[in-house]
């Protein structure tokens, strides 16, 4: 089952807040964001809410190997950060400088489950006056941008950028001081087109939505040391606002941000965990959203259901079956990776933990558009109900507002943990449960929420973990052991058609515009491991 069209597009003209690193705690955080009313958003219309960046639709831009200019600027009396160090923040491997548990490039390949590989090219500019006399956007970007494109090296590289180029653009101090010159400059995304009336056009180039973000910390304007750069989950949120996410935090009568999930979500508080080096990875709603994960409904025809990690790509949902649009999706998140510092995060008015996370959605797509979909106290639109903790938890409360819808899922009953790898549950308070069955138990008494009725097990013996599925038009293949890998595409004949090897743990075949259905079977070292139907093959 899948759910992807709640939520495409749903932040297009999005804008928010994300604050540079804090030195020490703090109980209430103000967070500054735009919050846009129906006539906005219908004067925005021509930028179709299923349409983000440039007229590229959300499952083309945010899959496969990506590439976006980033502006490290500097003013005459601000001086950029080192463009060296920012390029490895930005995309080295297992980045770890200054605490952070890896690069923003990192960040969504985790998120991805490898299906999203974005490169950032950055591009130092220097502009010749003092910041102050650049006290709008137009003043800052516009001239910012004509710096780099006059960049050889941009040249060279601006067909991998699109048509109309989205870009992240870094100014020279920090949140509080660039807000002295004009108090739009606080971090947040937006498109030249609202924000100047028009789509930004220079040497045959053209540019619209951008993430605006501090280079250095709070506090510290006139940094020059990359050891006082912005907390690394201020980039990663606004960057999540170019793809389209909506802020899932709200601030209450003081504009103190006390509303929404926030330590679990980085587009929340979540920016901040870990002093900001740890921001956690997308929820499963997120992630259904861009593409990249389908949901699983709960039945009650199964006595034992296994949930793997979320860093697997799955998670289950209960639905109203009178309203689709809301629902629950349960999600497992131990503490590991960027997840790892849940209970540790630098707004300390309420910490989180890791488990097994109860999601409740209610999705309306224009309220999510007005960027503040969990401003109502009493009814959040996207919350995080409970988060299960050890053995032997459940959770009943599955409970509904639209239309009197109800479920026949009673719970989720007995939770067992299986170290880091999975969970397992059950929907009957009355089946036992004290341990998960071993991996290779009968799909008939257990289900995991990556199974498949068309894959059928081609090995003498399981490799654990392995597995062949579809996302959207991309065919996803796991296979966590060494050696050789070879998928072989079969029609209904038996004639191979095309075949695919590879050495990875994984890999991703586009097969979009294939249009007949075919058998996939993949190999290691030249022994078949399993077989799976797909909808299509070449044309």
């Amino acid at each position: 089952m899948t759910f992807v069209a709640r939520l495409l597009g749903a932040c297009v003209l999005s804008t928010s807040m994300a604050w540079a690193q804090a030195a020490v705690s703090e109980e209430n955080i103000v967070m500054e964001k735009i919050i846009y009313t129906d006539d906005d958003l219908h004067s925005s219309a021509s930028n179709s809410v299923m349409k983000v960046l440039s007229g590229n639709t959300v499952e083309t831009y945010v899959s496969g190997e990506r590439y976006f200019p980033v502006i490290l600027v500097e003013t005459a009396d601000f001086k950029a950060l080192d463009s060296a160090f920012m390029a490895r923040m930005f995309n080295e491997e297992g980045f770890k400088d200054n605490g952070v548990f890896g690069s923003v490039r990192d960040y969504y390949i985790e998120s991805s489950g490898g299906q999203f590989k974005p490169t950032f090219d950055i591009y130092p500019v220097k502009l010749p006056k003092n910041f102050s006399e650049y006290n709008s956007i137009s003043k800052f970007v516009l001239p910012s941008i004509d710096a780099m494109v006059e960049r050889s090296d941009f040249a060279s590289r601006a067909s991998k950028y699109g048509t109309v180029i989205p870009f992240i653009i870094l100014h020279p101090t920090s949140k509080e001081k660039a807000k002295e010159y004009n108090n739009y400059f606080y971090n947040h995304m937006d498109g030249l087109k609202q924000a100047t009336g028009k789509i930004y056009s220079k040497n045959g180039y053209s540019f619209n939505k951008y993430a605006f973000v501090s280079q250095k910390a709070e506090k510290k304007p006139n940094a020059t040391s990359t050891k006082d750069v912005a907390m690394l989950g201020a980039f990663i949120h606004e960057f999540c606002h170019v793809m389209g996410l909506s802020d899932l935090y709200s601030n209450d009568a003081n504009d103190y941000a006390t509303i929404g999930p926030l330590p679990f979500d980085v587009m929340a508080l979540g920016l901040r965990n870990g002093n900001g080096g740890y921001p956690p990875t997308f929820s499963a709603f997120e992630r259904e959203s861009m593409g990249w994960l389908n949901l699983t409904e709960i039945s009650n025809n199964k006595k034992i259901f296994e949930l793997k990690n979320l860093s697997g790509m799955q998670a289950y949902a209960v639905s109203n079956p009178k309203f689709p649009n809301e629902y629950y999706i349960i999600e497992y998140r131990p503490a590991v990776g960027f997840d790892s510092k849940l209970g540790q995060s630098s707004y300390s008015g309420k910490q989180g933990k890791n488990g097994v996370f109860i999601w409740y959605i209610d999705y309306n797509a224009q309220v999510f558009n007005s960027n503040d979909p969990n401003k109502d106290v009493n009814h959040q639109r996207a919350e995080v109900k409970t988060v299960l903790t050890k053995n032997g938890d459940s959770f009943t409360e599955f409970e509904f507002i639209r239309n009197n819808g109800t479920t026949s899922v009673e719970g989720i009953f007995n939770i067992v943990f299986d170290g880091n790898d999975r969970v397992c549950f059950t929907v009957n308070r009355m089946t036992a449960l004290d341990q998960c069955p071993s991996v290779s138990s009968s799909s008939s008494s257990v289900e995991s929420s990556s199974s498949s009725s068309e894959t059928v097990s081609l090995a003498q013996s399981v490799v654990r973990g392995a597995r062949v599925f579809m996302t959207r038009r991309i065919l996803n293949v796991e296979v966590p052991v060494a050696g050789q890998k070879t998928l072989r595409f079969y029609d209904a004949l038996g004639n191979v058609i095309k075949s695919y090897s590879f050495t990875e743990s994984s890999a991703l075949v586009d097969i979009s515009g294939w249009n007949r259905p075919a058998f996939v079977r993949l190999d290691v070292n030249g022994r078949p491991l399993l077989a799976k139907r797909v909808s299509a093959l070449p044309k």
